[in-house]
């Protein structure tokens, strides 16, 4: 208990107001927001703000989480994006909207740039059944991991592994090795173990049938190996240089190298299993993701239902579709997911939504901007940690 302790205390200490003097804090108060338009707090915002509310207002048990050394209830959450609701309603424009936050909200910021990625939902072609074209399959989550389900600072449960004396299997051992070939598990099959690979690491997508029906599949649960960065390997190793990291460039790798793809998608040995969604990308606890309005953070910093303003430099695209220069996006947003590459308070993937130009930006995106958090008064002044 005192190991746990010793882990888990400095994430409270990041965020108290009553911090020891030898830590440095992840967020500082900050008086008001950069800049922005009524634009950045509009399209979908309320869509985003709607769709946590939804699963706050749910059944489902909802710990507390972390925030700044009290515990941030589900009913605190849900006050929060509901007064956000109603600061967003009663604003005539930005610049009535920048005051109703000063007055309602504490403003936080993340000391540090934070580095944004992007995540999307391709739009891939599939089988129901195996033919020679399509024979890579997506699995359903296999039964012996079902109803291991972990609480973290999440608005429900997540699907996970239990700790066992053996890890789960392995990519090798699945894709390669047909570990779970015969058990019935196949959810549908692709044709492109490479695209495979991408909708394991964006965790949702859109598979056409040859009928021409769309099937939308979700993340739902994991094998619980660690996750590696092909990205990284190919840079570390020389394969691709620094500046060709991104995902157009990866794909045309493992493609022009097919007797090297194999080994290197295996480094990563985080293997994800799927269930059909109704209606597309999910975050933590089924909450539906917006575009531009749902962040994946870590839970355990930031938690998940917290309101946020984020401002970055993002690509530019030509009408070819390549990089052509950096632009700048800002707005307001919902922290609704997580990732097995988010941790800590210096990363957070913004979820860009599907089709063409949501696959471009997540395959480009890797900059540093600022991230901001909104609080309410409330919660922060009735605890007397705020001596500010």
């Amino acid at each position: 208990m005192r190991r746990l302790a010793c882990l888990i205390m400095p994430f409270f200490w990041y965020l108290t107001g009553c911090l020891p003097a030898a830590v440095h804090p992840a967020f500082h108060k900050v008086d008001a927001l950069p800049p922005f338009t009524l634009t950045d707090a509009s399209e979908g915002l309320r869509t985003a703000l709607q769709h946590s509310l939804q699963v706050f207002t749910g059944e489902t048990p909802t710990p507390p989480c972390p925030w700044r050394g009290a515990a941030f209830s589900r009913q605190q959450r849900w006050e929060t994006l509901s007064l956000f609701l109603e600061v967003l309603a009663g604003a005539s424009d930005a610049e009535a909207l920048r005051t109703q936050i000063g007055r309602r909200f504490d403003l936080y910021a993340v000391t540090e740039p934070v580095l944004f990625t992007a995540y999307y939902q391709p739009f891939l072609e599939g089988s129901p059944v195996p033919t020679k074209r399509f024979r890579y399959p997506l699995y359903r989550r296999p039964p012996e991991l079902r109803g291991r389900r972990q609480h973290s600072c999440l608005m429900g449960a997540v699907p996970v592994v239990g700790k066992a004396a053996r890890p789960y299997l392995s990519r090798e051992e699945i894709d390669q090795g047909g570990a779970l070939d015969g058990r019935g598990l196949e959810l549908l099959y692709l044709d492109s173990a490479i695209e495979r690979f991408v909708l394991h690491i964006q965790g949702a997508g859109d598979i056409r049938m040859p009928d021409g029906r769309v099937r939308h599949v979700q993340y739902d649960g994991s094998n619980e190996r660690p996750y590696t960065s092909v990205g990284r390997i190919l840079r570390d190793t020389g394969r691709l240089g620094p500046d060709e990291i991104n995902l157009p460039r990866i794909k045309t790798y493992l493609r022009n190298h097919p007797e090297e793809a194999p080994r290197i998608m295996n480094e990563n040995e985080r293997y994800i299993f799927f269930r059909e969604s109704a209606h597309g990308a999910e975050g933590a606890g089924g909450t539906r993701l917006t575009p531009y309005r749902s962040l994946a953070t870590d839970p355990q910093v930031i938690p998940t239902g917290t309101v946020c303003f984020y401002d970055l430099p993002v690509p530019e695209f030509d009408a070819a579709g390549n990089a052509a220069g950096l632009g700048r996006r800002s707005g307001f947003a919902v922290s609704q997911d997580v990732g097995a590459a988010i941790r800590g308070p210096h990363r957070v993937d913004l979820f860009a939504g599907r089709g063409p130009e949501a696959g471009r930006l997540a395959g480009h995106l890797q900059s540093r901007g600022r991230l901001y958090l909104l609080v309410p008064k409330s919660t922060t002044t009735a605890r007397g940690c705020d001596a500010e």
